[in-house]
């Protein structure tokens, strides 16, 4: 029933089970948010420790959430797709259990049964699936159901299976000449740039699928047609599928809400005129605001050891002089040499 909020949970139960199976101590993941969150719960309750490596984008709810399972929270200056490839080296060298999504097959056999589940609520197979795009690994397990279901004449024809990419990243529809990139910054959850699955996911397309593009504003409009019609509350990077349901309405459809909206609730202040709401501070700017709120009267060095941040000292200086020019942070000492900061 997606514990933790997502239908990540599903890959999650199914990696942890097996890491227990070998003897794992501990569980490596990468990832920018949602999956993150899954295996650090999961992991908690089998016993095991969480070593967690995301991208600076990460959502501060999702940063949160990782830390509240007991799970430790690397954040790196990297994109997701370098996150994935380095990691993967390291756990191997390291004895770790690899738990990212993208790399453990087993992913698959948890998130492929949302097609079971769609034919068992339904009793037949739907005209077109409509699904987010960010690594396009749901889109392949989900193919791979409704393939497995129609080779045991459980149904007679796979669905059209739209995936639904954000103008900001369409590397898919990209690949089939279909729509160029746009100039809007795409959602975390959304910003792989080539995932492991890249060629399978294309294959996917090619056999039983479209793509269809979306721009923020038709982003935000299915946002709030869920919470407002429906009483859905999903994350921004969920709602794509509806926005691709309204671009591209297809009869007989099922859309696909991946998480709900309290995982990423800050993605909905973001698009708004900034004397509306307060800038935006990002997952690396929280942690340095968590650290000075516990101890009081740090220095650069200080905030920079405390908070493990996989980043110079000097990104953490440049991060502090931003936090005290947007005002949360002041600097209490200031001599010659040295500056100590507290929150305000």
């Amino acid at each position: 029933r997606n514990p933790t909020g997502s239908i990540r949970d599903r890959a999650a139960s199914v990696i942890t089970s097996h890491a227990l199976s070998t003897s794992a101590k501990r569980i490596v993941v990468v990832s920018d948010g949602n999956m993150a969150v899954s295996v650090a719960a999961y992991a908690a309750r089998a016993g095991l420790k969480t070593i967690v490596h995301a991208p600076a984008w990460i959502d501060w709810e999702k940063a949160l959430l990782v830390r509240a399972y007991g799970g430790k929270l690397v954040v790196e200056d990297k994109s997701i797709d370098v996150l994935v490839r380095e990691i993967e080296v390291k756990a191997r060298e390291r004895k770790m259990y690899n738990a990212t999504s993208t790399w453990n097959t087993l992913s698959i056999e948890g998130l492929k049964t949302i097609a079971y589940e769609i034919i068992e609520q339904l009793g037949e197979a739907p005209g077109a699936v409509y699904v987010p795009l960010g690594s396009g690994l749901t889109y392949l397990a989900v193919y791979i159901g409704f393939s497995e279901l129609a080779e045991r004449g459980l149904i007679s024809k796979i669905p059209t299976l739209i995936g639904v990419e954000h103008c900001g990243n369409p590397k898919y529809a990209m690949y089939f000449g279909l729509s160029k990139k746009c100039r809007e910054e795409t959602y975390p959850g959304l910003r792989y740039t080539m995932p492991l699955v890249y060629d399978f996911v294309i294959n996917a397309i090619s056999r039983s699928g479209e793509v269809v593009v979306v721009t923020s504003k038709e982003t935000i409009k299915a946002a709030k047609i869920l919470a407002t019609s429906e009483g859905l509350f999903t994350e921004i990077s969920s709602a794509v599928s509806l926005a691709g349901f309204q671009r591209y309405p297809l009869d007989r459809a099922v859309i696909l809400l991946f998480s709900h909206g309290l995982k990423s609730a800050s993605s909905y202040t973001r698009p708004q005129r900034r004397r509306f709401t307060e800038p935006f501070i990002g997952v690396t700017k929280r942690l340095i605001l968590e650290v000075l709120k516990s101890k009081p009267g740090l220095t650069g060095y200080e905030v920079w050891r405390l908070t493990g941040l996989n980043i110079t000292p000097q990104a953490v200086y440049q991060h502090l002089r931003e936090l005290v020019e947007l005002g949360y942070v002041r600097v209490i000492v200031e001599s010659d040499v040295k500056k100590y900061y507290a929150v305000k």
